[in-house]
Order: C-alpha cells, then sequence, then structure tokens
C-alpha cells in the first residue's frame, strides 16, 4: 500500500515538471552544425581532433644497428682534386671536399671533406675530378685541427660507402626537354631539376614521412610520392638519374621483407648498391 502511494507520488511529480522545447533543441544543433561536425561527422576516418592527435603523436621507438647511426646524404660539386692520404696503417684511403648549397638560395652553402677507402678510394682517382656534380652516402664524423696558438678546431667529414654521378640541368640536350621535364611534374613541380634532386634527396632521408601512390594513382599528373605534412611531390620520371631507381628498388625489397612499415616506423636506406 505504501508502496503504491510513493509509485504514484513520483510519477506525478515527473509529469509535472516542463519538457524540453526539441524544436528549439534542434534548431540549436542545426544552427551548430558545424561545431557538431568538428567533434563528430567526419566520414574521412574520424573527426578533426582525432585526426590531429594522431599527426602530431610521439614519434615510435625503433631499433638502430650501429652502421646506420650518423648515416648522411649529400648532393654537391667535387671542390679539390682526389689526393691519396697518408697513413700508418696499409689501408689505401683518398680525400677531396664536397661543395654542398641549397638549391632554393644560392648564398646557402658549405663544404665538408670527404674519405674514401679501399676500393671506393680507388674507384675515385679512377673516375671523380674537380668539378663533378655526384651523390654520395656515407657515416658522419669529425676531426680536430690545432691552431698556432694550440686551439682546437672541429671539422666534419663523411666516410663515403655509396658514390653516383648525378646528371646537371647543363648536361641535358636542348631546353625543350627541361620544359617537359618540368610540365610533366605538374603545378607541384619545384620548377627546377636540382630542386627535385634535392627533393629526392629529402624523400630517401625519410620515405615514411611520404604518401606512396605509385599503385593507387588514377591519372598520371597525379603524383608518384607526396609528403604527409607539406604536400611537396615527386614523379618519377624516364630522365631520372639511375640512382633513384636503384634507391626506390632497394627500398621497396626492404619492404617486402617486412623490415619496415610505411605507417608507423622510420626508415633510413642503409646501403645501395653501386654499378662499377
Amino acid at each position: 500500500m505504501i508502496v503504491r502511494r510513493i509509485g504514484a507520488l513520483i510519477l506525478r511529480r515527473i509529469s509535472l515538471l516542463p519538457l524540453p522545447d526539441r524544436t528549439s533543441f534542434h534548431s540549436s544543433a542545426a544552427s551548430n552544425r558545424r561545431f557538431s561536425n568538428h567533434f563528430f561527422d567526419d566520414d574521412e576516418g574520424g573527426s578533426a581532433i582525432y585526426r590531429l592527435a594522431l599527426k602530431f603523436q610521439r614519434p615510435t621507438t625503433v631499433e638502430v644497428e650501429p652502421s646506420s647511426r650518423n648515416r648522411i646524404s649529400l648532393i654537391g660539386t667535387v671542390d679539390e682534386p682526389p689526393k691519396v692520404m697518408n697513413t700508418r696503417s696499409d689501408k689505401f684511403g683518398v680525400q677531396t671536399r664536397l661543395n654542398v648549397k641549397n638549391p632554393f638560395d644560392s648564398d646557402c652553402r658549405f663544404k665538408i671533406k670527404l674519405q674514401m677507402w679501399m676500393k671506393m678510394g680507388k674507384i675515385c682517382m679512377e673516375h671523380v675530378k674537380p668539378g663533378d656534380f655526384i651523390y654520395v652516402s656515407g657515416v658522419l664524423g669529425s676531426f680536430s685541427v690545432a691552431t698556432l696558438d694550440k686551439q682546437l678546431i672541429i671539422y666534419y667529414k663523411v666516410t663515403v660507402r655509396e658514390l653516383s654521378f648525378v646528371t646537371h640541368l647543363g648536361e641535358r640536350s636542348t631546353t625543350r626537354e627541361c620544359k617537359e621535364l618540368e610540365s610533366e611534374q605538374g603545378e607541384a613541380s619545384m620548377g627546377s631539376y636540382d630542386s627535385q634532386l634535392y627533393l629526392w634527396q629529402v624523400f630517401f632521408t625519410n620515405p615514411f614521412e611520404w604518401w606512396d601512390n605509385r599503385k593507387s594513382k588514377k591519372n598520371p599528373r597525379q603524383p608518384d610520392f607526396k609528403h604527409k605534412d607539406t604536400g611537396e611531390a615527386l614523379w618519377l620520371n624516364p630522365n631520372d638519374p639511375p640512382w633513384i631507381n636503384k634507391q626506390l628498388q632497394l627500398l621497396d625489397s626492404k619492404l617486402a621483407e617486412g623490415l619496415g612499415d610505411r605507417e608507423s616506423r622510420r626508415y633510413s636506406i642503409s646501403e645501395w648498391v653501386y654499378d662499377e
């Protein structure tokens, strides 16, 4: 009896409460659709906040082999004739200097010593000369030189593991070919063959920062690779230097072997195949 009275009293109190205006609520939600969409409505992979969190999440932790540490790749002009180094060991060594410049700023440049040992040194002595435009990859190191007042100055060097000649813009046969190359590369083209080579160098430094569209592109004007953050684009071209295709083949083989993951791991090419 008492339970029935309490239940009836609760129902009576609830019936006296004012109902929300569903019309005003609907109009308010409609007028603030931008707010709603920002948090929930996104058919292209989640909300904007979720995508932003993914974009700036903490980089993954990977294991790095000792041979891959301090790897560096440079493109520049040979600044001085290769010279045989005087070493106390039986190792044959050659050194020269590379002049590296920023293709986007002619006033921004630096020079760095190159050292080649054994077979690479013999190849350098045989084929490399001042003025050659080359690509080198190796291990970054340093050495110190004492001044007259016994102060040590630190300089940097690269122990070269891979070397390739790069086709320079001035070596192309006609200006028309250059214009055709730039037009094929679309609106996102860097507008300069040298700039494209520099961009390829950036790509191979960390290919997992780029979208690989080679198998999914529906239009040949679409880029083969596109940077995930900056939107910079790269197109494969028959006139590309051989080292570009060779490096891509090595990257694809590493991915096929399960040694890399485009979406979750950072990867640097550790070794290229060198054609003698």
